[in-house]
């Protein structure tokens, strides 16, 4: 388990995320490794201010019973990502590369809707993405960026992910902002649940 957290501690520090709280950087506990080897999701709250920005995340960590390979083919397919990120709706790919993607994304709650563009970054050696919002193009939210990581653990793989958002004020905020701290990083856990079969997806 010493390599995995290093191998996240690593994933962490490509974002920044470890200036928002030394706690992010920290190793695990007792009790966090339990429930990691467990399947269980561990997650760390941060809330930080960036020039006007008021940003909400963290990272989120979780086992998932499949390979590695299975799942690095999983976070590669953005047909998927409805399943696997809370309240999207739709996404439409609007550039491809070899080792890139820009999409616009469609996130749908209630009477609240928000719609934005994200570039990401995939490194498929080190099973890696990196995203960040696309900033030249049309948004509804004011900023957002953040990573996920994967590492094998006795036939199985740990997903890392971090991510840090401000969806801005008025509607979007009254609407989404309830539910936001839980949504942020629950996508590790979204990823499980569709790719283990005996779970059900709720995401």
């Amino acid at each position: 388990m010493s390599r995995t957290i290093r191998l996240l501690a690593a994933g962490l520090a490509l974002v920044g995320l470890t200036a928002t709280a030394g706690a992010q950087s920290r190793a695990f506990t007792a009790s966090e490794r339990r429930q990691l080897v467990a399947g269980q999701l561990v997650r760390r709250d941060v809330t930080r201010n960036e020039g006007r920005n008021r940003l909400f995340g963290g990272t989120s960590w979780i086992r998932v019973r499949a390979p590695i390979d299975r799942v690095w083919r999983a976070v590669r397919d953005p047909s998927l990502y409805p399943r696997l990120i809370p309240s999207l709706d739709r996404v439409r790919v609007i550039e491809r590369s070899s080792d890139a993607v820009v999409l616009q994304m469609h996130h749908a709650f209630g009477i609240g809707s928000a719609d934005y563009h994200a570039r990401m970054t995939f490194d498929d050696d080190a099973r890696e993405v990196r995203f960040e919002l696309d900033r030249s193009r049309p948004r509804d939210v004011r900023e957002g960026r953040g990573f996920l990581t994967l590492s094998e653990y006795q036939g199985d793989t740990i997903v890392a992910w971090g991510m840090l958002a401000d969806v801005g004020g008025g509607t979007l905020q009254q609407v989404f902002g309830p539910f936001l701290n839980d949504w942020l990083l629950k996508p590790p856990r979204c990823l499980r649940d569709e790719l283990e079969p005996a779970r059900t997806n709720e995401c």
